[in-house]
């Protein structure tokens, strides 16, 4: 009978363990398929990425004239502002080569029988007034490329074109005036081959002169330097970079079936690595129309289908343009975020309550753990 006894309990706790096994694989199967619904139904409504950067424009500073490097101001990872002076290519012969131009100039003028101290004067104007458009244009296309992507106001793309609008206005009375002067040398000086020859030759070594001296076109970091004093710089070749921090954006990849409902003005909250534990606020600027494959094809050639191993391909991923709205970027301060610095993004693709109150749970949790990593 004890035997009988024994037994049954054995049993009965052996079906026991059945049901709570059973019970704990149903548990599991539920959370699984209710961590698998919220994967899928909050990639549409809320999308998340860990691949998000801080942007900034990397301009490489390359010489208009070939020359051996006098003097170089600058030390790499230091900020500048607007204006200074990055480097500057020995001048002796573009000087030279001014008052020689002056000389021709002269000569020229004394074999019509004319004047031509005004024409030079009006020719050194005219130099500077090409130079500042130069550099004006320079930085209102840097501007310019932000507004087309949404990353800055149009403002600011209206303020840079009134600066090259004002430039060309005075590049063109630097002209009118040089045409004043060149009329003053009478019909026949302002004619004459020998005295336009002179002139343009002026011209190109007083722009050339200018070109010795290389500053920022804006504020920013010089990022790597390739070069140092007494090197021979050739035009066209990079000798420096320089990081401008004028305008900064959040470049973040998002796969194709992350963009169903992604739009511009979508609100949009940022986790930086560089600030555990915090969050802010943004907004979807642009959506790329477009991504490159990495494929090279020349011209005359079919493309070739890249090969995909296993069943699974790669998901393809576009850049998403995202502008903060409450985050003000401190270049001066040791600490913070940097040019390519990680970050993480969600994006907040409608108003319900219940995903959006997860997707914010979600990010703040991403902040926290990037304490340890």
């Amino acid at each position: 009978m004890s035997e009988n006894k024994v037994g049954a309990h054995h049993d009965a706790q052996e079906i026991g363990d059945v049901k709570q096994t059973y019970r704990a694989t149903k548990i599991m199967l539920t959370i699984i398929v209710l961590i698998f619904i919220w994967y899928v139904v909050s990639d549409r409504l809320t999308p998340y990425t860990a691949s998000a950067r801080l942007q900034a424009f990397v301009v490489p500073v390359v010489p208009d004239v070939s020359g051996y490097i006098q003097n170089i101001p600058v030390a790499k990872y230091t900020l500048l502002k607007s204006g200074e002076t990055l480097l500057q290519i020995e001048p002796l012969r573009f000087e030279l080569a001014v008052q020689s131009a002056e000389a021709a100039l002269e000569v020229a003028g004394q074999e019509v029988d004319a004047g031509t101290a005004g024409v030079a004067s009006a020719t050194a104007k005219l130099t500077e007034a090409q130079v500042a458009l130069d550099e004006a244009r320079t930085q209102a296309k840097r501007i310019i490329t932000l507004e087309e992507k949404g990353v800055i106001s149009r403002a600011k793309g209206d303020e840079a074109r009134s600066t090259v609008a004002t430039a060309e206005a005075q590049l063109k009375a630097a002209a009118a005036d040089l045409e004043k002067q060149k009329k003053a040398l009478g019909d026949e000086g302002d004619t004459n081959p020998r005295v336009q020859y002179a002139l343009a030759q002026l011209a190109e070594a007083r722009l050339n002169l200018a070109r010795t001296t290389m500053k920022t076109p804006g504020r920013g970091y010089i990022g790597s330097l390739y070069i140092d004093e007494g090197a021979y710089a050739p035009a066209g070749q990079p000798v420096m970079t320089f990081i401008a921090l004028d305008e900064i954006w959040i470049e973040a990849y998002l796969t194709e079936n992350n963009l169903g409902r992604v739009k511009p003005g979508d609100k949009v909250e940022i986790a930086f690595d560089a600030f555990p534990g915090r969050t802010y606020q943004g907004k979807v600027k642009k959506i790329a129309p477009g991504v490159s494959t990495g494929k090279v094809t020349d011209h005359g050639e079919l493309s070739v289908a890249k090969k995909t191993s296993g069943w699974l391909r790669s998901a393809q991923r576009f850049s998403v343009i995202i502008e903060t709205t409450d985050y003000k970027y401190e270049p001066e301060t040791s600490s913070g975020v940097r040019h390519n610095s990680q970050a993480d993004v969600i994006i907040y693709t409608g108003n319900g309550f219940f995903w959006n109150s997860l997707a914010w749970l979600w990010i703040r949790l991403m902040s926290i753990l990037s304490f340890a990593y």
